[in-house]
């Protein structure tokens, strides 16, 4: 669901605080760099975005911007544990979901999905930590997980095949890769979704004599791939990732169908039979919804250029391209987080 958008009004507060007025001059925090004047809810200056001394009273009330980090900067993911809510959770719920500028209903699914998932995303540990302490107040168990304890940095090990011993699972990866073997007991967790591809592209005919354009074409295209994620028990984070529609499914011998959707199914079970002790998440799908609060699709826009049609006339095109693939590796690794702990 949508983040409800964040006013930047100064004299905003947070939940039931929401309305009240205008903060007084000697109630605003002075930014240390450019001695401008804020609002006490904020933790960085409106003006040069430094980061404001804490005084007794903004401790109280800073609330949480909640920018999304650039694709550059290390984000810090606050993260709803599966555990049993506080006494006084459910009355908070309302309170909570606005601090997340969250929709409550959302908020109330995140809860009862019992299982770990992501509820803010911040540019800072200062600002996820103010994020997990007044969710922890309101009774809700969280926990702070930077991308680099996601190691997402790392790309997944890509295999194009593997082989199936009575005693060790063989991965076999791009030319000039060496495989890589693991025992059937050190294979620990399996977690399956689906990456879905959107693009989108349109061609626009302009006149300088007009200032809009006309569309004179638009395409979409769409991809939707079975993808598997597989992990040791031990310490290999970025694990060894099946793409369904660009495997070899010789592996499978006989049991091997004509169809890759009918094989990446029998490959599954197959692993599953192989391996007994390692957990199975097939969650992702009916999770996308409550991730994307969070952890959105990621998107792109890209332009076609300009191409001359004649006399002030010239055509234009865009291009846009939504994939979820960043977000399911997300996902398969905040499990594969919880599962070395063994606590979730």
């Amino acid at each position: 669901m949508a983040r409800e958008e964040e006013s930047s009004e100064v004299g905003e507060l947070s939940g039931a605080e929401a309305g009240a007025r205008p903060f007084a001059p000697g109630e605003m925090v002075a930014c240390e760099r450019c001695a401008r004047a804020n609002p006490p809810t904020r933790m960085g200056c409106l003006y040069c975005g430094a980061p404001l001394p804490v005084t007794e009273r903004s401790a109280r009330l800073r609330r949480p911007a909640l920018r999304p980090p650039e694709e550059w900067e290390t984000g810090f993911n606050v993260i709803l544990l599966p555990r049993a809510a506080g006494a006084g959770a459910a009355g908070a719920l309302g309170e909570a979901a606005s601090l997340l500028r969250l929709e409550t209903e959302l908020l109330r699914e995140c809860l009862t999905a019992r299982r770990p998932l992501p509820l803010a995303r911040a540019a800072s540990r200062e600002e996820a930590e103010l994020v997990a302490e007044r969710l922890a107040a309101f009774g809700l168990a969280v926990e702070v997980v930077t991308d680099e304890d996601l190691t997402l940095g790392t790309r997944p090990f890509r295999v194009r095949a593997l082989e199936l011993t009575p005693d060790v699972l063989v991965g076999l990866g791009p030319p000039g890769e060496e495989p890589r073997r693991w025992g059937w007991p050190e294979v620990g967790l399996l977690v399956t979704g689906r990456v879905i591809r959107k693009r989108v592209e349109v061609e626009e005919r302009r006149e300088k004599s007009r200032r809009d354009g006309e569309v004179v074409d638009a395409r979409e295209l769409s991809e939707d791939e079975a993808v598997l994620d597989i992990y040791p028990t031990g310490d290999d984070a970025a694990g060894w990732r099946v793409r369904g529609d660009n495997f070899d499914y010789s592996c499978l011998g006989a049991g091997k169908s004509l169809l890759a959707r009918e094989n990446f199914v029998s490959l599954v079970g197959l692993l599953r039979e192989r391996a007994p002790r390692a957990v199975y998440d097939d969650e992702y799908a009916s999770s996308r919804r409550l991730l994307a609060a969070a952890w959105p699709p990621a998107a792109r826009d890209d332009t076609l250029g300009f191409r001359r049609e004649g006399a002030g006339r010239y055509s234009t095109g865009a291009v846009t391209t939504v994939s979820n693939e960043a977000q399911f590796t997300r996902y398969s690794r905040l499990r594969y987080y919880f599962a070395r702990r063994r606590g979730v």
